[in-house]
């Protein structure tokens, strides 16, 4: 009976157990697709697919059991799930019975009927928690019915559902369904077969899925769903409660139809009439109720319209990001104004500021709004933005307008714009040469932030085009009542230095003379054609603000009469008149309210410059399909046949050409003509004239399968033409769309829609596959505006590959006698045609030529032609040779010219092509295999282009792939494989990486949703990316991490430093599955940019993170996106397929960044855009440094060349300027770069000289090379104001800096230094002299140095012109002034100049007869010896001011004094925060410390620190570790805010040097600044000695006489750093130092040359980790190893320590304690010091790791606690010399033990007899205890002597205890100590054991606890062992003196 009863808990105990745990097996039902959209013939894949699967899965009653059904229009029951059904007869099934159905796809239908008829009825008994139910849905098209209801119905019963689509499944049907993420979608249904074990894995983790934890509800909105709207309304509704009805009824049904929540459109309202009043701020603006009921509470308000301190006042309260603006998150910001009246205060600048801010501004002026204001308020264009109505009954037909609009806009922020303006950039690719000039108005009606907008569009347009010396050049011309050349059309020749060239143009004030500014640049113009021959176009553009005061017309046509293309670009009072004069089209004239809208004409600008290349060669075949339908209207359809005729007459047709055909549509599709019916435009015109309106209803779906015949031959279309499908519709469409469209894409037809705002724009989408190619309008007046965009994407579409970038390609020309002229001329055609779209240039694409028959025969080398032209005309002037055709020999001989020695880069990596036409068979084919393999191997890549009679196995064995070779039958079939030869040349080229260095980090979505062969290719894709990359440990490093819902760091930036190891890691990457938590991911991946995981963040290193997704995210990634991108990461995002673009921009913070690919294969169209963008981002210019470059030369004569006899100024000046523009970026921006700018200062110039600043050049001396000089110069105050006056810019903002070359001063030293001095406080940054060395008199040079300041810590370095790192030197000073000015730090610390590199491999022998070019300037000489001493000189000037006396003897307090004036205001926060603190402390308020995060970013130390160094002099030191000693030390010295006054903020510091003995050389006390700290420090002088290292005995030292008088304070650091050359003598004493330092809060730090292993062991006992050694090897770089120490320690802020920094704690010793503390109680101990002994004890008690089983367990520390001296006690009677307060196993926690020393214990008045209580406690306490823990310690606390009667027992007593193993620690209290009596108690040594505390004040308890601490960790570390040896002579001398018997054990 006892049996069955025990059987029966166990197996409820077993059920319980399996409750509980995760499930492993389920119920599943099939539910297969069977429609007509499946197929008969696909059916057999799904039949197949469900077996694999049932065939892996363990069915059984009590694991997996098995259902299914089929449908279509209906369910089709199969079996039903069964305890008792087989895996046999499943399968059985399955082959027998299981067959196709047909009919409709009913999904809907389906999930109802299963959920009834599967999961209704009763389980089976089965428990659902531990059998999960699941249904797998198969699909293979779009439900026609809804399945969204029935599937949340399935959810909520509890089911599971896993979706599973294929062929033309819909993407939200799938989603619909699934639960969570468990959505997939194959492309094909034989997809099925290879994804079944990818289905079992799914199945069995949906078993496991538990949804309230990993499926995180997010709320879903989309592109246009997502907004910051903020709702301007004028109060006073013209006075009307009828009014404000009309106007709420606006605004309800609005918001209505906004999907208003927190992550999706956030709604503001405000309102405004003479006050405004912020009604719901965006922060509060989520509930959509709320915001109706708010409407509904509006009510007129009388006043007057101040609409522009409304707009005022949302822009700093409304779009703010702490009020709940996204705009830091790339959230589209808008702000609609309703007003019906003018504005009675300025609203131009208020809406200006709003528009920089980002937030695009729409009005809708009502009755007597003026226009004009509204045009000064709303985006540019008007037409778009402003909406005027006659009423305000009028706002609700205008409602849906409105509403589409608003959309519309959204639609374009996020998905269009960024994408229409790489189109843009790509289209100008074909733009390759012309010249530009700017002329940029300067005049002073400009302020200067219109100016600075200005030059950025202007930078902005330059950066979309070709920059290079032979492609398109730019110059630049200000001007306002004069003209000034900012830089001429030949200067710079790449983006980069113009862009910062004309960010340096200053503005020039003035008036406004365009006329004679045109005629000044008409000049230059034609200059620049004659350079290039006048074979290339010439544009001017011109901005100006307002009329001009002089006449434009007659040089405007002068202008127009050299062909040139002007572009008049007005803003704010320009005069359209003047404009249209200027530009002379109309086309050509764009106009803007403000400067702030020059960015919404920067694409039509750029678009004007391109249209004509890229329109110049113009071939399509386009067709119209136009709306003909009855919502059209005979009004709006002549509007769009005038669009129609507009398109046609900017297009070139021809047979040729362009041919353009008609249809039109409504419920019937009718043909106007096909594309050959007419040749002419005039033609065309008139036919589209003729066409008649049809009416009636819109079939968009069925007219686009009608249009599609008309792209057939039969009907006029041309082979190897691209086809364009241009849609005209205003209607939606009433039948299917998607389909037809997909069908035409596929087919290569390029379709554009064009849809007013009637039409839905869903279905324009889905037609046009992408939203850029969809024009979205309000009306039909609008589609002028859209002419030239249509134009320009017909002349230049999108193309995976627009250009051929960085190559080496060889062509191999068949010049045999089987090719006549005429065929050789075609294929010259076919190879200059791939030249014309490669990008030629030394570092572009670099193109050879050989041609062969019987022999090959050379005609250029890879490196022989640099240009397009160079290249097309040596392919030009060839011809055949004639003979036979060795094909073979040619490729052998094209062996050598993939060398570096010919002009190959393939030791860099660029790829390698061979291009081989031939039109015969090889006379050599037996050789052909193994030579184009000896190529290939060499990784060559080899096309093979083969005409007529070529061979196709050879073309085979040459290019190794049938992809890799072309076969014609003719010649002219050439053309018809041109594009597929150019995109296999194309492919492998690399991108021309701007970037120098940078970390790349990628995050991939490896989630369920991609499959593992998409995951492959994601892989493949980064592999390719990487390839475009220089990996080396100096340039690009790449890190990888994968996410799902768990995060995965695959391997962090630099953990592989060549491509080879990266592609091998990629590769190997594993998929991990799982949900798709992309916010996570990002928080994770910040640790990637940290510096300790190999980030180059903090030398300004680019930091770019790639992520890349499929899906939308389920968690919240906008504020995880944010925080990396404040760090200064730049983050691209890349989604596939159906993604959220708005949660992309969300992590990008810009639609620039973002992009998108409809599915995995397009991943390589898309990879060179990807690679583009990472290399051209960060290098803007975020700092700004001005350089005046002055010469004082006083040997140079009247009408002397200032070059004459300065030969250092050809030579060194040049590279001197361009070291210093070189410069990283500031360590406050990263990735940025400091922009430097020079000018020219001649003082004493024959002409007058005009200094101007300007960016570095290779001519940059060209303006001083025509210079004169009148007189010699004269380094005076006269010359000093001079230059200082040459910065016309003298903001703070700016770094300014003179660089003074000098043959020394000749003016009085004192009167110079006060001049510099005045320089200096007036707002220069820095003086800095290089002394030339022609001069007579040395002393000159010499006093150089006393004019100087702003060179940091080198100050004493004297230039020279001639010292090899002067352009090193120079560059560092300035990187410290870019620090000062615009990051606000003192200096920034810079590694040394490396070790010259290794010579450069000879170049290649020239050509013969021709004489060699100079060669440059051989390296420095050495330094000569010295001379001998010259003469005595004259008595010397005054000397530099002493040093600052110590601080003397405060003398007694004076009387009160007046009341003193008012104080000035200091500018400092500093100094206000040093005043503050000094007066609190004053006050009485102790010692005050404000933490420095009050004032921004935190200065090091954070904490008031005391900082002591102590040097080894020791007797092996050397001179040379004692440098390197000082050196380390200044190093961190350099670094730290020294402390100079009273304020305790900063470091105090003081250097000893240590052997045996310690001496102070520095003090804390001494109070030195910075540099006179590191004067004294490298002062210091090295000493030989003998003495011994003794490190112990120094930190001793330090902690009792260094230490002794520190700044009190809880937040007051204590460091001592401590260099030590090899190991210490005394490891003891280290022990005790260490446990002292823990003790009193100093934290040592050892920095060792050699290996220390005493010390290592001692700081063990610190178990925080605070306590560093550091070894540095002789040698070794200590640079990073001070870097972490600087941060990690002497920086270290405890209130927000540095996650980097928070290393693991050593883990725990498993070695524990029983511990015993007799304290003592007797009649000497005063009542106030025993409860001090109370506390104490309580305090200490928190030290130990109580054991929780005390009595039973071996794990944990026990703790006894008895007191002595009881009144009474008498030795050698019964009585007991201890009351025992608890025993070892009394307690098992703390709390209880503290308790009972509050409340139990008290005080015995006895007599001490600490001896006999010693004795007791052992033989009771620790002897009658079980399982004696390995360390047994006995605390004594002890108040005074013992008793005389116990002296020979506590003798006695205490050797035995320490015999026996005990430790005894002793602490002392009071006054009545006997030291003896005290040094024989405690164990060895006595430092450790013995702590006397109150022999002078009250006792430091804080300080006792702490070393009690520090000795526990020794014990349990085993550092304090107990020695037996001096324990056993005292026993041998004890038994020597007295016949005692042993009392020592016999072990």
């Amino acid at each position: 009976m006892f049996l069955l009863f025990l059987l029966a808990i166990t197996c409820v105990r077993a059920q319980s157990v399996n409750r509980d745990a995760d499930p492993e097996f389920a119920d599943v039902v099939f539910l297969v697709d069977s429609s007509d959209h499946l197929g008969s013939k696909s059916f057999p894949f799904v039949r197949t697919f469900i077996s694999k699967i049932i065939s892996s899965l363990p069915i059984e009653a009590s694991k997996f059991r098995i259902a299914l059904a089929q449908y279509s229009n209906d369910l089709h029951q199969e079996f039903l799930l069964s305890p008792f059904m087989a895996k046999s007869a499943i399968l059985n099934h399955l082959r027998r019975n299981f067959t196709y159905i047909g009919g409709s796809l009913r999904i809907g239908n389906a999930l109802e009927k299963v959920h009834k008829t599967y999961f209704s009825g009763p389980a089976s008994g089965r428990d659902k928690n531990q059998f999960p139910q699941i249904l797998v849905v198969l699909a293979s098209a779009h439900s026609e019915d809804d399945v969204k209801g029935p599937a949340k119905a399935l959810q909520r019963d509890g089911v599971k559902i896993i979706s599973l689509g294929m062929q033309n499944a819909s993407e939200g049907n799938l989603k619909a369904m699934a639960t969570s993420q468990f959505h997939y979608n194959l492309r094909t249904v034989r997809d099925v077969g290879t994804f079944s074990t990818n289905m079992t894995s799914i199945i069995k983790e949906v078993v496991k899925y538990k949804g309230q934890t990993d499926d995180t509800d997010v709320e879903v909105c989309h592109g246009t769903s997502v907004a910051d709207v903020v709702f301007l309304l004028d109060e006073s509704a013209n006075g009307t409660q009828e009014n404000l009805e009309h106007l709420k009824g606006f605004l309800e049904e609005s918001v209505s139809s906004f999907d208003v929540k927190e992550n999706c459109m956030r709604i503001g309202l405000v309102t405004y009439s003479n006050e405004t009043k912020v009604i719901r701020s965006l922060g509060t603006g989520i509930n959509k109720s709320e915001i109706l009921q708010e409407i509904q509470n509006l009510s007129p308000r009388a006043g007057r319209a101040y609409a522009g301190a409304a707009i005022t006042t949302i822009r700093k309260e409304v779009f703010s990001v702490h009020r709940g603006s996204r705009k830091m998150q790339g959230v589209p910001q808008i702000a609609i104004l309703v007003t019906h009246r003018p504005s009675e205060d300025n609203v131009s600048v208020a809406a200006l500021d709003l528009r920089r801010e980002g937030v695009t501004v729409f009005t809708m002026g009502l009755e007597g709004s003026d226009y004009t204001q509204l045009g000064q308020i709303s985006s540019h264009p008007p037409e778009k933005y402003i909406s005027k109505l006659k009423t305000f009954s009028d706002l609700a037909a205008h409602n849906q307008t409105f509403q589409k609009k608003l959309r519309s806009e959204i639609q374009h922020k996020v998905s269009i714009l960024s994408e229409r303006t790489e189109h843009l950039k790509a289209g100008c690719v074909e733009t390759e040469e012309t010249d530009i000039y700017l002329l940029i108005d300067g005049s002073g009606s400009i302020q200067p932030t219109d100016f600075q907008e200005m030059k950025t569009f202007l930078t902005e347009v330059i950066g979309m085009l070709n920059v290079a010396p032979y492609k398109v050049r730019v110059g630049a011309v200000q001007y306002s009542d004069r003209w000034e050349m900012e830089f001429e059309i030949n200067k710079y020749s790449n983006k980069n230095d113009l862009g910062k060239a004309i960010d340096n143009i200053r503005q020039m004030g003035g008036n406004t003379k365009t006329g004679a500014a045109l005629n000044f640049t008409l000049g230059l113009l034609q200059k620049a054609k004659r350079q290039r021959g006048n074979k290339v176009p010439c544009h001017l553009i011109v901005l100006t603000d307002g009329l001009s005061d002089d006449s434009v017309k007659e040089p405007s046509k002068r202008l127009q009469d050299e062909h040139i293309i002007v572009f008049a670009i007005g803003i704010k009072e320009a005069n359209r008149t003047q404009l249209l004069e200027i530009a002379g089209s109309e086309k050509r004239v764009y106009y803007v309210y403000n400067f702030d809208s020059l960015k919404d004409v920067k694409n039509q600008v750029v678009q004007g410059i391109c249209s004509e290349e890229a329109c110049k060669d113009m071939k399509a075949d386009i067709m119209f399909l136009v709306d003909s339908s009855g919502s059209i209207g005979l009004e709006n359809f002549a509007k769009m046949k005038t669009f129609m005729k507009n398109l046609v007459s900017k297009s070139q047709i021809g047979a040729d050409q362009v041919q353009v055909g008609v249809v039109q549509f409504s419920d019937e599709n009718k043909e106007e003509f096909q594309l050959n019916r007419y040749r002419t435009q005039r033609d065309i015109a008139d036919a589209i004239d003729r066409m008649a309106h049809i009416g009636d209803r819109t079939l968009t779906g069925s007219a686009l399968s009608f249009v599609s015949d008309y792209f057939h031959p039969s009907k006029g279309s041309r082979p190897n033409v691209r086809k364009f499908l241009i849609l005209i519709t205003d209607g939606e469409a009433q039948d299917l769309v998607r389909d037809p469209a997909v069908a035409l894409r596929q087919d290569g037809i390029i379709i554009y829609s064009v849809g007013v705002y009637g039409s839905n724009e869903t279905q324009l989408v889905e037609i046009s596959g992408r939203p850029d190619m969809v024009f979205y309008v309000e009306n039909f007046d609008i589609l002028k505006h859209i002419e030239d965009d249509l134009i320009f994407g017909i002349c230049s579409p999108r193309e995976e590959c627009k250009q051929i970038e960085v190559l080496d390609v060889v062509f191999i020309i068949d010049s045999s006698g089987s090719i006549d002229h005429d065929e050789y001329n075609i294929m010259k055609e076919f190879m200059i045609k791939l030249v014309k779209k490669a990008d030629v240039g030394k570092s572009r694409v670099r193109f050879g030529a050989l041609k062969y028959s019987d022999d090959p025969e050379m005609l250029f080398y890879l490196d022989e032609l640099d240009t397009k032209s160079k290249v097309i005309s040596a392919l030009q002037n060839d011809y055949p040779k004639g003979g036979n055709t060795y094909t073979a020999k040619a490729l052998a001989f094209s062996d050598h010219m993939f060398t570096e020695a010919r002009g190959s880069r393939i030791h860099k990596r660029v790829p390698q092509v061979l291009i081989v036409i031939t039109d015969g068979e090889s006379h050599d084919a037996n050789q052909l295999n193994a030579t184009a393999k000896a190529l290939r191997d060499k990784g060559i890549l080899i096309l093979a282009v083969g005409i007529a009679g070529a061979n196709t196995e050879e073309l085979l064995a040459m290019a190794g792939s049938e992809s890799k070779y072309f076969f014609v039958e003719t010649f002219g079939g050439l053309k018809g494989i041109f594009s597929n030869v150019s995109d296999s040349i194309c492919g492998p080229s690399k991108v021309d990486c701007e970037i120098e260095k940078a970390d790349l980090v990628f995050l991939i979505d490896g989630s369920n949703s991609i499959h593992p062969n998409d995951f492959k290719k994601m892989k493949e894709f980064l592999v390719s990316v990487v390839d475009d990359f220089d990996i080396r440990p100096s340039k690009v490093h790449v890190g990888l991490a994968q996410f799902s819902h768990i995060y995965n760091p695959e391997f962090a930036l630099g953990s592989f430093t060549t491509e080879e190891e990266l592609f091998t890691q990629i590769e190997m990457t594993q998929q991990i599955f799982g949900f798709t938590h992309i916010g996570a991911a990002l928080r994770q991946v910040e640790q990637y940019f940290r510096p300790e995981m190999g980030s180059r963040i903090n030398t300004g290193t680019q930091q770019v993170l790639l992520v890349l997704t499929d899906g939308q995210s389920q968690d919240e990634v906008a504020k995880a996106a944010e925080d990396l991108r404040r760090k200064g990461i730049d983050i691209y995002s890349l989604g596939i397929g159906d993604v959220d673009e708005q949660q992309l921009i969300q992590i990008t913070g810009t639609s620039d960044k973002k992009l998108t690919v409809d599915n995995f294969d397009e991943l390589r169209k898309i990879k060179k855009r990807i690679v583009r963008n990472i290399c051209k981002s960060g290098g803007e210019s975020s700092c700004f440094v001005d350089v005046v470059v002055g010469f004082d030369i006083s040997s140079q004569q009247k009408g002397q060349p200032l070059f004459q006899g300065q030969a250092w100024m050809e030579t060194y000046l040049k590279d001197v300027l361009h070291a210093i523009s070189s410069l990283n970026g500031v360590s406050c921006e990263v990735g940025s770069q400091t922009q430097v700018s020079v000018a020219f200062q001649v003082t004493n110039a024959m002409d007058k000289f005009s200094p101007k600043f300007e960016i570095y050049s290779e001519n940059i001396l060209n303006t001083l090379k025509n210079v004169s000089i009148k007189e010699p110069s004269r380094l005076n105050a006269p010359f000093l104001n001079a230059l200082w006056d040459a910065f016309q810019n003298k903001s703070a903002t700016r770094g300014k800096v003179l660089l003074l070359f000098s043959d020394g001063l000749d003016d009085d030293v004192e009167l110079l230094e006060q001049k510099s001095d005045q320089l200096r406080k007036e707002g220069l940054n820095a003086l800095i002299t290089i002394a030339l060395e022609e001069t007579s008199d040395a002393n000159d040079l010499a006093d150089l140095p006393y004019i100087e300041f702003g060179k940091g810590f080198d100050y004493r370095t004297q230039l020279t012109i001639g010292m090899r790192d002067l352009g090193s030197k120079l560059s560092k000073y300035l990187a410290n002034v870019a620090e000062r000015t615009c990051c606000c730090l003192l200096c920034k610390c810079t590694g040394g100049d490396g070790a010259i590199g290794e010579p450069g491999t000879p170049g290649k022998k020239g050509m013969f007869f021709t004489q060699g070019e100079r060669g440059s300037p051989g390296p420095m000489g050495e330094e000569g010896t010295k001379g001998c001493y010259g003469i005595k000189g004259p008595k010397g000037n005054r000397g530099l001011s002493g040093e600052e006396g110590e601080v003397g003897d405060p003398g007694s307090p004076g009387d009160i004094g007046p009341k003193g004036y008012n104080g000035r205001t200091v500018s400092s926060h500093f100094q206000i925060l040093d005043l503050l603190v000094f007066s609190l402390n004053l006050l009485g308020y102790g010692h005050i410390f404000f933490s420095p995060y009050l004032l921004g970013k935190p200065e090091c130390p954070v904490h008031p620190t005391e900082l002591v160094f102590a040097l080894d002099l020791s007797r092996e030191v050397t001179e040379e570790a004692f440098e390197r000693m000082k050196e380390m030390t200044m190093a961190i010295v350099n670094d730290l805010k020294i402390r100079e006054g009273n304020c305790p903020v900063g470091a105090r510091v003081a250097v000893v040097s240590y052997n045996s003995n310690t001496r102070h050389l520095l003090r804390l006390s001494d109070s030195y600044n910075k540099s006179q700290l590191l004067r004294e420090i490298k002062a210091l002088r090295f000493e030989t000695t003998s003495g011994d290292r003794e490190i112990g005995k120094t930190m001793r030292f330090v902690a009792r006489n260094v230490f002794k008088r520190t700044l009190p304070g809880v937040n007051t650091r204590r460091i001592a750093t401590i260099f030590s050359n090899d190991k210490s003598v005394d490891a003891s004493s280290i022990v005790t130092a260490t446990m002292e330092f823990n003790a009193l809060d100093v934290i040592p730090v050892v920095i060792a040359f050699n290996s220390v292993p005493a010390i290592k062991r001692a700081f063990a006992i610190d178990d925080t980790g605070a306590f560093q050694v550091i070894t540095i090897p002789p040698g070794a770089d200590f640079r990073p190893m001070l870097k972490r120490l600087q941060q990690c320690t002497f920086c270290y802020d405890r209130c927000k320590p540095e996650a980097s920094c928070e290393e693991a704690k050593p883990p725990a010793v498993p070695a524990y304690i029983d511990a015993a503390f007799l304290f003592q109680g007797s009649r000497d101990v005063g009542s106030a010091e025993f409860e001090d002994v109370k506390a104490f004890l309580k305090a200490v008690l928190d030290n130990f790791d109580v054991a929780f089983e005390p009595k039973t367990s071996a794990v944990g520390d026990r703790v006894a606690l008895l007191s002595h001296a009881p009144p009474g006690f008498v030795p050698n009677t019964q009585s007991s010399p201890v009351r025992t307060e608890f025993n070892l196993t009394t307690y098992n926690n703390k709390r209880l033990m503290k308790r009972h020393v509050e409340e139990s214990v008290q005080q015995l008045n006895g007599e001490a007899f600490l001896g006999h209580a010693l004795q007791w406690t052992i033989d009771n306490i620790f002897l009658g205890t079980p399982n004696l823990r390995k360390n047994k310690v006995i605390f004594v606390v002890s108040a005074g002597e013992t008793s005389y009667l116990d002296r020979k027992v506590l003798k006695k007593e205490s050797l035995r205890a320490k015999c026996q193993g005990y430790a005894v620690f002793v602490f002392s209290f009071g006054l009545l100590h006997n030291d003896e009596e005290l040094e024989e108690l405690a164990s060895q040594p006595l430092d450790q054991h013995l702590v006397q505390l109150g022999r002078i004040h009250k006792p430091d308890h804080r300080y006792g606890v702490k070393f009690v601490k520090s000795f526990i960790n020794s014990i349990r570390q085993e550092i304090n062992k107990r020695d037996l040896v001096p324990c056993l002579f005292k026993i041998l001398r004890q038994r020597l003196q007295s016949s005692e018997a042993s009392f020592c054990p016999s072990e």
